[in-house]
């Protein structure tokens, strides 16, 4: 039996928090305790600083196996424990879920042993270089009652959320077209170690990095399950590079057709795209959006003070992640929301790459819910 066209829902309406308790028997007002796992530039300049603004959280421990990475935690966390590897917090009992910051290639291996400790997941996109492990870590999870969860910041930006509420309205009316394009210099990603430009450790290029980002943008817009995908796929010119540094995705829907461009090869920094609906247009382009309607009305700008490509932390566009993590630990009626977007990106990813390694051809898009 064919699965429906229609997603299951991955957006929060804002509604009030359900009440009913915590499997962990926690109350509401006390924070649960959190361990960070890596401490590279995404756990200082993204996670940290919205740990330490909310009520909900705090930070108590952290696993830095690196010394000078180890000392900065000293410096700026006096109070947080530091473990030199993962098994060590996790016997120790003293923290309630774990946020993972690592390279890509280690987000399978620890989203399972967190989740076999009881431990609720907090994870970095995307969540899986390959999705080996996925059924035993939701299963496990499941039975534990725990959340997993990734970072999905990019649908917070003041930008998309004005976006995607202007589609939700039907300003444009029903949307038949969406093209996205995300420009980078070649200098772009890398971190600490620069462990982006290595395939072992990332797992892929620019597709499970800034396509991870827009595919679950995408799938915001439309709400609806894709039909089938091809995806064409370019590499750096230097010897043995096999990370994909310009990505062009198709992806066909039951009443659109999206097409999605990613490059490291940009001489600047920018995001652009359109949304075509059958009423109207809504033109993006970095730090403002244009609705157009074919009814006659004047054209409507919107600014918004920081450009999409500007920096790669936004740390204000977390907040709002961080407040759905704590909204499906609360609340097992709304738990797996998250991860339902998560595989879906995880799942369409897995495609584009097989499309490619299959000389480009559209591949159909079954229902990746189905056997586990």
């Amino acid at each position: 039996m064919r699965c429906s066209s229609s997603l299951p829902k991955i957006s929060f309406s804002g509604d009030k928090w359900g009440s009913s308790m915590p499997e962990d028997g926690k109350r509401f007002g006390e924070p649960l305790r959190g361990g960070l796992i890596g401490f590279g530039n995404v756990a200082l300049n993204a996670h940290l600083p919205v740990w330490q603004q909310s009520r909900d959280f705090r930070i108590v421990a952290v696993v830095e196996p690196l010394p000078e990475r180890a000392e900065l935690v000293m410096e700026l966390l006096p109070d947080v424990r530091i473990y030199k590897d993962v098994d060590h917090m996790l016997t120790d009992g003293a923290v309630d879920f774990v946020d993972i910051c690592t390279p890509s290639c280690f987000h399978a291996e620890l989203m399972l042993r967190a989740c076999l400790s009881g431990l609720h997941v907090f994870c970095e996109k995307p969540l899986f270089t390959s999705s080996g492990h996925l059924r035993q870590i939701e299963e496990t999870a499941s039975r534990l009652h725990r959340t997993l969860f990734v970072v999905n910041n990019w649908k917070y930006a003041p930008l998309w959320k004005r976006a995607i509420d202007l589609v939700r309205e039907k300003r444009i009316g029903s949307v038949r077209s969406v093209y996205l394009a995300v420009l980078r210099t070649p200098d772009s990603g890398g971190g600490i170690s620069n462990w982006r430009q290595c395939a072992k450790f990332a797992g892929g290029g620019i597709l499970l990095d800034h396509g991870w980002h827009n595919l679950y943008l995408i799938l915001s817009i439309l709400e609806e399950r894709p039909l089938s995908l091809s995806a064409r796929m370019e590499y750096p010119q230097r010897k043995g590079s096999n990370m994909e540094d310009t990505v062009n995705l198709v992806l066909h829907f039951p009443g659109a057709e999206t097409r999605l461009h990613l490059t490291w090869r940009s001489e600047y920094r920018r995001n652009y795209g359109t949304i075509i609906g059958d009423r109207g247009t809504i033109t993006v382009d970095d730090d403002h959006l244009i609705l157009e309607s074919r009814t006659g009305h004047s054209p409507v700008r919107y600014n918004f003070p920081e450009p999409l490509s500007r920096g790669s932390h936004h740390t204000q566009w977390m907040e709002p992640v961080v407040e759905n993590f704590y909204r499906e630990v609360m609340d097992d009626r709304v738990r797996g929301t998250n991860f339902t977007e998560g595989k879906w990106c995880a799942y369409l990813t897995d495609l584009a790459y097989r499309s490619q390694s299959s000389g480009s051809c559209l591949i159909e898009v079954g229902d990746p819910f189905q056997g586990g």
